[in-house]
């Protein structure tokens, strides 16, 4: 494989696991972020390295624990035990230990000594905290005597009475005037109202601001709908799903070190290997001498094109910046692709992330450590449908190949997106067709049903000159009513 990197000084990340796990199919039997190693090299699951016996009658550690147990956070082991974690620490008195390089050693399994400023996991999850605080208390927790915040750039949880707003119209003798937005009005305006035989004038002038304020309203409105209509195209339906603010969004680069690695050693790293990093202990037969091979392993390489589709997937006006995510593959973890959504860029031998979801896909990528030697597998083939794609490299046209496929998460709550090619020029070409609208958008017509789309996969055949893809086109697809399980 031609491999062109491009160091990517902006992710950073640390070594978080050195246990050796045996591979499995199954994802809830690979490493976690809450096991920890023992001594004996045997894992098992933390418990927390508090007590909270002491806090069962106190009413705010009541309600992080049905805020821990509600719908918001069913889903994300890690948020609630953040949540629980802090709450313990502030009602103790403790608050110094709630430092973001506490939090990752207790929360996140980080081993002692490591870096905050290379490893932002903590930061990254409090964002995500925040915004499931207030979806519960917009929600469920709406009528809860107490609200529970943690105000930004810090970890320390404040607790303070929950405002529920009341919908009833103030009557009667009530001052009107103290329930609409404060406005400068005149000192004859303020005589009339200040008199108390004139309320029927006051409550008429009233009236008529309301009316005013109605109508102002109604034409701003008017005015911005037709701006939006005529300047902004209809909503993207992929960027919508997969950009959601429900859900953090991770874009996850190709680890190009990885690639690197396994075509000077000629041994394919599982998941399994890279989440363990056992593949450290694999010689190279081109003689690299370990000190080589572990600052190999120690940088974080991605690719031009990867590089290019994280700057496209930045201007888009769905991914906002408050539930968008740049994470490097190295610093990702099993929860990530349970709880949120994410873009995985590469196949299994550059992002082996994709492993995960490999199996259940119609388009097999069959890699070997050799350049140019990988084939795509068409494992069920349809009528003019090859069996199977071979990398061209070789051959006079150049062909090389490419999937696009959007898959549920992990748990079934959210969306990934996979953009892999045999090659970085087939990688570039999905990328490509994934930005070009003219393109997508009668694929996207088919696979959409009520607002949203099915899973799906999409083959893309390009004919490559270097690392280039000149020109691009969908010559396969499937769509799944439900994805295979």
């Amino acid at each position: 494989m031609t491999l062109c990197s491009t160091k990517f000084d902006t992710l950073r990340g640390v070594k978080t696991m050195t246990h050796r796990i045996t591979w499995t199919s199954d994802p809830d039997a690979l490493p976690d972020p809450l096991l920890e190693s023992s001594g004996d090299g045997s894992s098992s699951h933390a418990g927390p390295p508090w007590n909270r016996s002491h806090l069962a009658e106190d009413p705010r550690w009541q309600l992080a624990l049905r805020i821990a147990g509600s719908a918001s956070f069913a889903k994300s082991a890690l948020l609630s035990k953040f949540l629980l974690y802090v709450c313990d620490r502030a009602l103790c008195g403790k608050t110094d230990e709630i430092s973001e390089y506490q939090i990752g050693i207790h929360v996140f399994a980080r081993r002692p000594g490591y870096s905050p400023g290379e490893d932002n996991i903590v930061r990254n999850y409090a964002r995500q905290l925040r915004q499931r605080l207030d979806h519960y208390f917009e929600e469920e927790g709406k009528f809860e005597a107490l609200r529970l915040s943690i105000p930004r750039g810090k970890y320390v949880p404040v607790f303070l009475p929950n405002q529920v707003t009341d919908p009833a119209v103030p009557s009667g003798e009530e001052d009107i005037a103290e329930h609409l937005p404060h406005t400068a009005i005149s000192e004859t305006e303020a005589a009339l109202l200040a008199t108390p035989s004139a309320r029927g004038t006051r409550a008429m002038i009233i009236v008529c601001g309301l009316i005013v304020l109605a109508i102002c309203g109604a034409a701003v409105s008017l005015t911005f709908l037709r701006s939006r209509s005529t300047e902004a195209p209809s909503a993207h339906l992929l960027w919508t799903q997969l950009f959601d603010k429900d859900h953090m969004t991770l874009l996850v680069p190709a680890d190009d070190g990885i690639v690197m690695f396994q075509n000077l050693t000629n041994h394919s790293v599982s998941l399994a290997e890279y989440i363990s990093r056992d593949y450290l202990s694999v010689k190279s037969p081109y003689h690299i001498d370990a000190r080589n091979m572990a600052d190999l392993d120690a940088q974080r390489y991605t690719s031009v094109a990867d590089l290019d589709a994280v700057l496209k997937f930045s201007r888009l006006p769905e991914a906002s910046p408050d539930h968008f995510i740049v994470r490097y593959a190295r610093e990702l973890h099993m929860e990530d692709l349970k709880d949120s959504n994410a873009v995985l860029l590469g196949s299994v031998y550059s992002n082996p992330w994709v492993e995960l979801f490999q199996k259940n896909l119609n388009f097999e990528f069959n890699y070997q450590p050799q350049p140019n030697e990988s084939v795509i597998i068409n494992r069920q083939a349809m009528p003019g449908e090859l069996r199977q794609y071979v990398n061209g490299a070789a051959a006079p046209s150049h062909l090389t190949y490419a999937v696009i496929a959007l898959v549920p998460n992990l748990n079934d709550s959210g969306w990934v997106l996979i953009v892999e090619g045999l090659t970085m020029a087939g990688t570039q070409a999905a990328g490509d067709v994934l930005f070009n609208r003219e393109a997508m958008q009668p694929f996207l017509d088919k696979a959409a049903a009520n607002g949203s789309l099915k899973p799906f996969e999409l083959l893309i055949e390009t004919s490559s000159f270097g690392s280039n893809a000149p020109q691009a086109k969908i010559i396969a697809s499937r769509i799944y009513s439900k994805f295979p399980a």
